[in-house]
């Protein structure tokens, strides 16, 4: 193990570094759990993985690299890396319930290896007591680079290692990894925990639906009510927790971002629990239909054709089905769904729909829907400020109620909760609270959040609207992903 330790900045920086061999080693488990082994699309989530593999190994030079999990974060050379975390809570489950507390990769790991490494995983580990059992069965499928760790065990003070036997699971001496020093970074916080279940919960359902099996919404519900619960009593810590990494592969960031901007919305509508949790499902799940849609086009960087342009249009379609064949199914999910890209006017898709107004479940979900798209960072293009958006909203002639939409903005504000801006004092602070004005928010100061938690002692909390001395303190702009990395 290389001794640097590395900021989970550093690491992402990094070509193809550890926070990318992660997300990559979600996305081949993911799709392991859909398709054959023989599926080209496998195949090449795998190739992708072996790609980072040998990129992580090039820039840490050693026998091997290993990935340690503890306390629901994935680390590296000692370090947990917060964001890859996020998406990887089935790997984590997984490997806790075979009692095990990491990853080794051999610098000698081909692409077989990787193969039956992930071929094992996806088989099923719930009869795998222990990682010996698990290492002795990928021995007997002839995968012997890739080896499952001890758990890990903490020690006094904060620090600990792995646990003991680990010298000889390679059949030779094997370095004792470098301690984790946890401290108090491993008491991760309900709202980064729920995020990590809500992706999870996604991964599932988007299993479910790719290999055509009946979607079970019920975990999902259960995770939009403790969403609300949250949203109700602390807005900033999910409102910022948004990552659209590798694992996006799947949409799953998307949704989970447009059921926190709805649901945020349809609590000031209404007080109606009931329906704000149908709501909050209706959302988290308008894509599910995308499952169905051909991954070519889905993740298409180009101008679509014709014919590809009808196979994602009719994504509502499939999302309606889905939903309405699912367990417990929700009319309201299933009306939600199907008409997400209908518009007030008649317009939109699926073709053919006309003459019904949407819903106001269905408004809300679409006016979160086009927002997010428009303020998220893609592949193919940087974030757009909020002000930006809302003009471009405005402009979008029947697409949405215009007293409905005004609403929407008056509740989301001009800075968002959980956006950054810079101020007067040349401070950057985080947006917590809206108030009534939307100029003239709530913040915490950047020196106070380091962004690890909002809930330290020593938080400055500015109310805009007031004066501190003599001075009026003001928000100068809003800062978007890339001047942040600046």
């Amino acid at each position: 193990m290389c001794d640097r330790h590395l900021s989970e900045e550093e690491l992402a920086q990094e070509p193809r570094g550890p926070v990318a061999f992660v997300d990559e080693l979600v996305v081949a488990l993911t799709n392991a759990r859909i398709y054959a082994p023989a599926h080209p699309r496998l195949k090449t989530a795998i190739a992708n993985l072996y790609g980072s593999l040998k990129s992580l190994l090039a820039a840490n030079p050693g026998p091997r690299v290993q990935i340690g999990t503890a306390d629901d974060f994935v680390f590296f050379q000692s370090r947990p890396l917060l964001g890859a975390s996020m998406a990887a809570r089935r790997l984590i489950d997984a490997l806790e319930s075979m009692g095990s507390g990491g990853l080794s990769f051999e610098s000698t790991t081909d692409l077989e290896d990787l193969t039956k490494f992930v071929e094992f995983m996806a088989r099923g580990t719930k009869n795998v007591e222990s990682h010996e059992a698990a290492n002795a069965a990928l021995d007997q499928g002839a995968c012997r680079t890739v080896r499952l760790l001890p758990p890990y065990r903490e020690a006094a003070g904060g620090r600990g290692t792995w646990a003991d036997k680990v010298e000889n699971e390679f059949g030779h001496e094997l370095p004792t990894p470098t301690d984790l020093d946890l401290g108090t970074t491993l008491d991760i916080d309900l709202p980064t925990r729920l995020y990590q279940d809500v992706v999870g919960v996604l991964q599932d359902a988007m299993v479910q639906s790719c290999r055509g099996d009946v979607l079970d919404t019920v975990p999902a519900m259960g995770y939009v009510e403790s969403v609300l619960t949250q949203l109700t009593h602390d807005t900033t810590s999910l409102m910022r927790l948004a990552r659209y990494e590798k694992y996006d592969e799947f949409t799953f960031g998307h949704s989970i971002r447009v059921c926190f901007i709805a649901l945020n919305f349809a609590r000031h509508l209404t007080q109606d629990r009931r329906l704000l949790e149908r709501i909050g499902l209706a959302a988290l799940m308008h894509d599910i239909g995308k499952a169905w849609v051909p991954f070519e086009v889905l993740h298409s960087t180009g101008r679509l054709s014709e014919e590809e342009r009808r196979e994602m249009n009719m994504h509502p379609v499939h999302g309606g089905q889905i939903l309405l064949e699912s367990t417990d199914a929700d009319p309201l999910a299933v009306a939600v769904a199907f008409s997400h890209h209908q518009n007030l006017d008649g317009s939109g898709y699926p073709n053919g729909v006309r003459g019904g107004r949407p819903s106001g479940a269905t408004m809300i979900v679409k006016m979160a829907d086009v927002f997010e798209a428009l303020t998220a960072e893609r592949p193919y293009k940087p974030r757009m400020s909020p002000t930006r958006a809302y003009r471009i909203m405005m402009d979008m002639k029947g697409y949405f109620d215009p007293s409905l939409l005004r609403r929407f903005i008056e509740c989301n504000g001009i800075y968002p909760v959980g956006s950054r801006v810079t101020l007067t004092t040349g401070e950057t602070a985080r947006v917590t609270t809206l108030t009534n004005s939307l100029l003239e928010p709530i913040v915490v100061t950047e020196k106070a959040d380091s962004g690890e938690s909002l809930y330290a002692e020593d938080i400055e909390t500015l109310d805009l609207r007031e004066v501190f001395g003599k001075n009026k303190i003001q928000i100068t702009s809003l800062l978007l992903d890339a001047e942040l990395a600046a």
